[in-house]
């Protein structure tokens, strides 16, 4: 066994000492964690597949990996952050420099995250503003679904070349 892996660094003695950034209260701390953790697809598109496919055949195995994964791997870095008053990178490493990669990783995994996310809002926003025009944008010739979907890939996204 290594002496690192023996003998953990200590954690600092108050919030002063660590010159690491702090929220202002615990709602902005909840309010963060949810941003980052609710996504698109946990509001809209297990909904509706859920609906489409026979609604509990979904639910139960979204509830197992919820409970089973989700909620201990969230309390897990939540409280190596509280102990080791530092960055994701820097937990990892104080346990084993080896595993600076997965802090690494992380950060690189949000920047990804916030990457899509910007483009999505900003073709949320589009589309919110061209639905207040004159007529429906997408309901020019034809009624029906695929006029919308052509709509949505041509104007919104900017597919149309």
């Amino acid at each position: 066994m290594s002496k690192e892996a023996a003998n953990p660094p200590e954690a600092p003695k108050s919030y002063a000492e660590s010159g690491v950034n702090h929220w202002p209260n615990r709602m902005a701390f909840y309010l963060a964690a949810v941003g980052s953790a609710v996504g698109f697809g946990n509001i809209w598109r297990f909904p509706a597949l859920a609906f489409r496919h026979g609604g509990g055949a979904f639910f139960i195995p979204y509830l197992m990996a919820l409970f089973l994964i989700g909620l201990p791997i969230l309390i897990l870095e939540i409280s190596l952050g509280q102990y080791y008053q530092t960055s994701v990178v820097g937990v990892y490493g104080s346990m084993h420099k080896k595993l600076r990669g997965i802090g690494v990783s992380s950060v690189l995994l949000s920047f990804v995250l916030v990457t899509y996310y910007s483009a999505l809002l900003a073709w949320v926003v589009n589309a919110f503003f061209d639905s207040f025009g004159s007529e429906d944008p997408w309901a020019e010739n034809a009624a029906g679904a695929g006029n919308a979907t052509a709509y949505m890939l041509n104007e919104v996204i900017g597919g149309k070349t």
